[in-house]
C-alpha cells in the first residue's frame, strides 16, 4: 500500500519526526481556508503518488489565501501519470538552508533493512546514484541487533558533513524512521527532502511510505488509508485478480511474473543489468486467459514503458492459457514495444508454439538473466524509435 503524501506525513509525524504545519483540502475554498489557518506563506501540493509534481506544475508556492484558492483551482482535476488530482496538501513554506535525503528500504538481496543517507536531497535518489554514487551512505541493518544504533546515525550523518545540533537532530530522526519501518511493516519509508531550515531545525518536508499489504491485518490504524491510497492501475489489477506494484517513476521496464518471489527476483536482476523497473504484476495462481490478457494490457498502459519481461513458471498457472492471453492482446494490435517471455512448466510446449507464431522471443531453457539481457538489448537498440 503506497500512501499519499498527506497520509505519509501523518504517519511520520506520529512517529515523533518534525513535519511542517499542514492541512488537507478537498477543494479550492478549503485550500484558501487552510492558508488562513496556517497564517504563513505556504505550498499547495497535489496529492498524487507519482513523482515529478513540481515539474508538472502541481506544486505552487503562495503568499496569501486568495493565491492558494487560485492555485488550487489550477491544480484540481489535472491528470498526472494516470491519476486525477482530487486533493491538495497545503503546508507552511519552509525557510530552507539545505536539503538532505534519508530512507529505510527493504534490501531484497539480503532480506534486511537498509538505511540510505545523503547530503544531496530534493532530487530522485536514482539520479544521485547515477551521477554521484559516493554521495549515498549505506548503512545495512541486522534486525536482530540489540545495540543502540544512535552512534551509527551520528557517524553516517557526520560523513555527510553535518555537525552540532543539526547532526543530533538528523541522527534522532533516522532512528525514529527505522523504528517506524519496523512498526508498520514497511517496504519503504523515505524523507526527501529532509530540510535544514535557516534557523537550524531539521524537518521532513516530504514523505513516502509503502506498507506491505499482507501485514495490514496487524495495522487497523492504517485501514482508513487503504481505499484512498489506491491508484487506478492497482484498482484495475485487483479487479483482474492480480497485484500491480509501482516501483519507480523513472522506470521503463515492466515485469509480469508468477508469484511475488519471482517478481522481486526479476526486479533485482533488471536493476543488476542496468535497467530500471517501472512496475511489476504478480499473477498469483490460477490466472485465466482473460486475466493474462488484461494484465499485459495494464502493463502496456504504464507510463514510460519501453519493454516488458514475462517471467512465469507453469505450476499452478498453465503455460498454454497464459500464452493464449498474450495472443489475445496481439490479435487486438501488436504492442509497439519489445516483449520477452521466459516460460517453463505445465503445458510449456503448447505455450511456446503459440508465442512462436507471434514472433515473441522465448527463453525456453535459459535463465532469467538471459531473458533480461535480451530484453534490455532490444530496448537499447530500439530506443530512438521509442522516444
Amino acid at each position: 500500500m503506497y500512501l499519499y503524501e498527506y497520509q505519509a506525513k501523518k504517519v511520520v509525524g506520529e512517529a515523533g519526526i518534525p513535519i511542517p504545519i499542514n492541512r488537507l483540502a478537498l477543494n479550492p475554498e478549503e485550500a484558501k481556508k487552510a492558508v488562513e489557518e496556517i497564517n504563513k506563506p505556504s505550498a499547495v501540493k497535489a496529492q498524487v503518488r507519482a513523482g515529478g509534481r513540481g515539474k508538472a506544475g502541481l506544486i505552487k508556492l503562495v503568499e496569501t489565501p486568495q493565491e492558494a484558492y487560485s492555485s488550487a483551482q489550477e491544480i484540481f482535476g489535472k491528470v498526472h501519470h494516470g491519476e486525477t488530482v482530487e486533493k491538495v496538501l497545503v503546508e507552511e513554506k519552509l525557510d530552507v538552508a539545505k536539503e538532505l535525503y534519508v530512507s529505510v528500504i527493504l534490501d531484497t538481496y539480503q532480506a534486511k533493512p537498509l538505511v540510505l543517507i545523503s547530503a544531496e536531497g530534493g532530487v530522485d535518489i536514482e539520479e544521485v546514484a547515477a551521477k554521484n554514487p559516493e554521495a549515498i551512505i549505506k548503512v545495512p541493518i541486522d534486525p536482530l541487533e540489540k545495540l543502540v544504533l544512535e552512534h551509527r546515525w551520528l557517524e553516517a550523518w557526520g560523513k555527510a558533513g553535518l555537525e552540532g545540533k543539526v547532526l543530533t537532530q538528523a541522527a534522532n530522526i533516522t532512528g525514529k524512521l527505522l523504528d517506524l519501518f519496523y512498526k508498520i511493516d514497511a517496504f519503504t519509508v523515505e524523507i526527501n527532502p529532509l530540510v535544514i531550515t535557516k534557523d537550524g531545525k531539521v524537518i521532513a518536508a516530504d514523505s513516502k511510505v509503502i506498507v506491505d499489504d499482507s501485514s495490514l491485518y496487524r495495522h487497523p490504524e492504517l485501514h482508513d488509508f487503504k481505499d484512498l491510497s489506491t491508484n487506478p492501475f492497482e484498482a484495475r489489477a485487483r479487479e483482474i485478480g492480480v497485484s500491480y506494484v509501482p516501483i519507480s517513476d523513472e522506470g521503463y521496464i515492466g515485469i509480469i511474473a508468477g508469484g511475488a518471489g519471482l517478481s522481486m527476483a526479476t526486479m533485482d536482476a533488471v536493476f543488476e543489468y542496468g535497467g530500471v523497473p517501472a512496475a511489476f504484476i504478480d499473477l498469483g495462481g490460477g490466472i485465466t486467459e482473460e486475466g493474462m490478457a488484461e494484465s499485459l494490457k495494464l502493463m502496456l498502459k504504464t507510463e514510460g514503458m519501453k519493454g516488458i519481461i514475462i517471467n512465469v513458471f507453469g505450476g499452478i498457472n498453465n503455460c498454454e492459457i497464459m500464452a493464449r492471453g498474450v495472443e489475445r492482446v496481439y490479435r487486438e494490435g501488436k504492442p509497439q514495444i519489445p516483449i520477452v517471455v521466459k516460460m517453463r512448466g505445465h503445458s510449456q510446449d503448447e505455450g511456446w508454439a503459440i508465442l512462436q507464431k507471434l514472433d515473441i522471443p522465448i527463453i525456453k531453457y535459459g535463465t532469467t538473466d538471459e531473458a533480461i539481457k535480451l530484453l534490455l538489448s532490444k530496448v537499447e537498440n530500439g530506443k530512438e524509435g521509442l522516444q
